[in-house]
């Protein structure tokens, strides 16, 4: 992790002064939208994830799956074939 800042850096430094300002107003304008998607990466990675950091459907399935609603059911995976059209 302690190369990743000087590479980057190093990366940068190969750009033209141009490319590098409209890189630094993309973070600007998106760092707060980075730093939250990594950290939920992070946390999903690592096993500390919550219910928010799904996406909507996924979340529905997770509640369905804990209630048991909505769950499909089958003995075989034959059977789980069949259901599903397949």
């Amino acid at each position: 992790m302690a190369n990743i800042i000087p590479e980057l850096l190093q990366q940068l430094s190969r750009l033209t002064p141009t490319q590098q300002n409209i890189l630094a107003a993309y973070f600007q304008t998106h760092l707060d939208q980075i730093l939250a998607a990594a950290e939920k990466e992070r946390r999903i990675a690592t096993g500390t994830y919550t219910l928010d950091d799904f996406n909507e459907e996924t979340q529905e399935t997770i509640r369905n799956i804990e209630n048991g609603e909505n769950s499909t059911v089958c003995e075989d995976v034959e059977n789980l074939y069949r259901q599903l059209e397949i």
